[in-house]
């Protein structure tokens, strides 16, 4: 039996096209950033980033490389700078090496096609320069399906010369590079990148920004500068200018401990004026021996707080997460590992620092805007009149928006402006109360607020359903009720009970008029259905339109889980058994046709001498002086609520709304009622002084 050939893997060459075409393919500034990295290693003290339309050069200082390690390690793609056995080593300088992978080397081919490594080592003093072709180093496929070793030999220009015998280039790169390291060590690398893929120059600005953001040694170290055509990139250039930072300068240092171990981790936090950076800015960015690892926008998953976070900009140092054993760091250095066990606990560390760093920049933003807000409350012209402790609950929803009110004056005005006036509509209040409570656990929904905010002013304020409007028919009601149950008919007590069922005491059950319940209940008298009780039919046939029938009103809400029916009589008209049994003619009916329903039954009118009684506690007799008694009760309960608190500001919006719209009756009943409640009358007393001097 012949042997068969092992099971094996086996790489195909098309790898180095994923990895280096694919990976960093038109994007620029990784791969400068990969090549700033080298440099790092190689203990540059300069770093020199020239951009022309036709070719990219980036050269350093550092040390080179002889031919072994030319040959060894650069020509070598996938061999790893650091292993599990010196995963902390360092340079010469004392420097934390940035490379690992060892495929960075691919990263010029994400935007050129070809490329030219010119080498000086410190050790030999001898210059070593190669060119790679990208087609050359693709061409090869593998034909019938046979595998070999992959080989490529680059073009070899100067195989280990002196400096002096190295002739000019046509584009002077070359000679650029070796008179910049002539000045220093006379060692250093150059890699020079032609035959760009990329459709549009490097733009220097945003470039300047990335590897200011991509690096943080690029800014805090003195020995290490990067330069873009010969200008360093600074601090100002590569950062925003901040309005608060945490802390006001360097780094903060923190040893939590993850996963049983105690790790370092340094941290600052700046935040911006305004947000004028794409979304891909802002966040966190976490970096490893100086560099990116984990990409902005990051905030360790923390949701709700999208609107601060946009103009927040962290840099958190945590060299550990480069030394783990498993390489936690993807390949382009963009995203972590956070599902790792040593990895995780750092994630929600890392989440609560976030939320803490915004909760201070809130605090801080809230306690900058207060007065200027204040003052603006205060300035305003055509605002209703509300009290201290009401400006300052408005004063501080305003101050802990979001950065975005913060800075627009128009917006800050017009919140003030309707929460105002929402605000001087008190049932508005709970609303906005808990919609305000919900927004402070939830940013991202602060526009929803400000836009229902514009709703409640636009649909409760006005006087159609301003509490000024409420009170007012209310007060109307009670004045009507008061003058009917002394000399009213049937209908217009009727009409009353239909139009404000809250008269009844029937608030709670947000019960109205239900016309098709009561037309329905009219025909079933007048088919018979409601138990042969010939009275009740009889008086039906005799009304001219059976379906309104004025002695009798259903209320009920929109589910009928509540119904009430309601027989009346004038207040000139003694109430007698047959009302009594007609009433409960219609109240079984009802408790046939909707068991599930909650019944009551109410007869009103004049009951001489409390004659007429009932056993069933869902069945109310009542006088219409009982009735009168007991909505003038309730209605005290909610004008007392009203008025709770601003007995000292007569001019109170609210209170000279009540009293303008409801005219010289609604006044007088005032005063009526504040004689049977002494804080209304103290309150009263308060307003008509006030009043008076006006």
């Amino acid at each position: 039996m012949p042997q068969l050939p092992p099971l094996e893997l086996k790489y195909s060459h098309n790898i180095i096209e994923h990895l280096g075409l694919k990976l960093y393919q038109n994007r620029p500034t990784n791969v400068l950033a990969e090549l700033v990295s080298n440099s790092w290693d190689a203990d540059a003290q300069h770093v020199w980033i020239d951009l022309n339309s036709t070719h990219v050069a980036v050269s350093d200082d550092g040390s080179g490389m002889t031919r072994q390690e030319l040959a060894d390690n650069y020509l070598v793609i996938g061999k790893k700078k650091r292993t599990e056995k010196n995963l902390t080593e360092m340079t010469g300088k004392k420097r934390k090496l940035m490379g690992r992978k060892g495929i960075g080397k691919l990263a010029p081919f994400g935007i050129a096609r070809k490329l030219s490594l010119v080498t000086v080592s410190k050790e030999e003093r001898k210059c070593y320069w190669i060119e790679i072709d990208l087609e050359g180093l693709l061409e090869k496929t593998e034909e019938d399906g046979s595998f070999e070793e992959f080989k490529y030999e680059p073009v070899v220009i100067y195989d280990g010369v002196s400096i002096d015998a190295v002739e000019n280039d046509s584009n002077e790169k070359v000679k650029k590079f070796l008179e910049r390291i002539g000045r220093s060590n006379s060692s250093g690398t150059l890699v020079l990148m032609e035959s760009l893929s990329l459709k549009k120059a490097i733009p220097e600005k945003p470039l300047r920004e990335s590897i200011g953001q991509r690096f943080t040694v690029t800014l805090l170290d003195n020995n290490f500068s990067v330069l873009i055509n010969d200008s360093k990139v600074t601090e100002s250039q590569a950062l925003p200018e901040f309005v608060f930072r945490i802390p006001e300068a360097g780094f903060a240092t923190e040893n939590p401990i993850f996963g049983g171990i105690t790790r370092e981790v340094k941290y600052w936090v700046g935040f911006v004026k305004e947000a004028n950076w794409p979304q891909d800015q802002a966040g966190v960015g976490v970096y490893t021996h100086g560099k990116i690892a984990q990409d902005r926008p990051f905030v360790f998953g923390l949701k709700g707080r999208e609107i601060s976070t946009r103009y927040m900009y962290g840099v958190i140092e945590a060299d550990w997460l480069d030394e783990l054993d498993e390489d936690v760091v993807s390949t382009d250095r963009t995203s972590i590992n956070w599902n790792n066990d040593y990895t995780e606990p750092m994630y929600e560390w890392g989440r609560g620092r976030v939320a803490d760093w915004i909760n201070q920049y809130r605090k801080k933003q809230k306690e900058d805007l207060k007065d200027n807000i204040k003052k603006k409350i205060e300035s305003m012209t055509g605002l209703p009149k509300i009290t201290t402790e009401e400006k300052t609950v408005i004063n501080d929803m305003v101050a802990s928006m979001s950065p975005k009110v913060a800075r627009d004056d128009e917006l800050q005005t017009e919140i003030i402006e309707k929460l105002t006036s929402a605000w001087t509509h008190r049932p508005t209040r709970a609303i906005i109360n808990s919609l305000w409570d919900r927004m402070k656990e939830n940013e991202s929904d602060e526009e929803g607020f400000i836009a229902t905010l514009r709703d409640i002013y636009k649909y409760l304020v006005p006087e159609s359903l301003s509490l000024s409007v409420m009170v007012s028919q209310r007060i109307y009601a009670l004045t009507k009720l008061y003058e009917l149950s002394l000399n009213g008919t049937e209908r217009q007590l009727q009409f009353l009970l239909e139009s404000f069922p809250w008269v009844l005491g029937t608030d709670r059950l947000n019960v109205q008029a239900n016309k098709s319940l009561k037309e329905i209940a009219s025909s079933a008298a007048i088919d018979g259905e409601l138990g042969g009780h010939g009275y009740t039919k009889q008086e039906i046939r005799k009304s001219n339109d059976s379906g309104v029938r004025p002695d009798f009103v259903f209320l009920s809400d929109s589910n009928k889980d509540h119904i009430i029916v309601v027989e009346l009589k004038g207040p000139n008209v003694a109430l007698v058994r047959e009302h009594f049994m007609q009433l409960m003619t219609y109240y079984t009916w009802l408790q046939e046709k909707y068991p599930n329903a909650e019944i009551t039954g109410y007869l009103i009118g004049t009951n001489i001498g409390n004659g007429l009684k009932s056993g069933d506690p869902n069945i109310r007799i009542l006088t219409w002086d009982q009735v009168c008694l007991k909505s003038r009760k309730g209605y005290l309960d909610l004008l007392a609520t009203m008025l709770s608190g601003v007995s000292e500001h007569y001019d109170d919006a609210r209170i000279k709304d009540v009293i303008e719209f409801g005219g010289a009756s609604t006044k007088e009943l005032l005063k009526k009622m504040a004689e049977a409640n002494e804080p209304l009358s103290d309150i009263f007393d308060s307003i008509d002084a006030g009043l008076n001097k006006k």
